[in-house]
């Protein structure tokens, strides 16, 4: 082989590597844009709300676990059914501190744990889950007294 010959298959080399990088690079690139697109379709993707992170306004529940905090937040805002989004939003904005990496990825198992144990129910409005306490054994005595 001559020179020539080494260099040419150097290059061929280069560019088949270069080419298989692109491809790579390109699947990577429509796996994103589907993600999007299904998110949009789904109506969960926000831009802002997904790097927005809240403003701490009190330490309210600072020394909380997790459980008792979640109970607390659904507590304060019954009747009404909340979303994990606004309930991590809660949260954050009242103090609450983890020493978890992903806070939210531990706030789902929380609440699909407590579910489970009949600690809370959730009811799917849309295409998102919310959640509220059950009602206790005063509060269905008031509603028949109601009706």
């Amino acid at each position: 082989m001559t020179d020539l010959d080494v260099l040419a298959k150097r290059y061929q080399e280069r560019i088949t590597s270069l080419e298989n990088e692109l491809n790579e690079e390109k699947r990577k690139f429509n796996l994103v844009s589907e993600t999007i697109a299904l998110l949009r379709r789904e109506g969960i993707f926000e831009q802002e709300k997904l790097f927005e992170t809240p403003t701490v306004l009190s330490d309210r529940y600072k020394e909380m676990g997790m459980r008792e905090a979640i109970e607390e937040v659904l507590k304060s805002n019954q009747p009404e059914k909340l979303s994990v989004d606004f309930i991590y939003s809660e949260l954050i904005k009242n103090g609450f501190k983890s020493g978890s990496q992903n806070l939210k990825r531990d706030l789902y198992t929380r609440l699909f744990r407590l579910e489970e144990k009949g600690i809370l129910h959730s009811i799917k409005k849309g295409h998102v889950k919310k959640y509220f306490l059950p009602k206790t054994e005063g509060e269905k005595n008031e509603e028949e007294i109601k009706q």
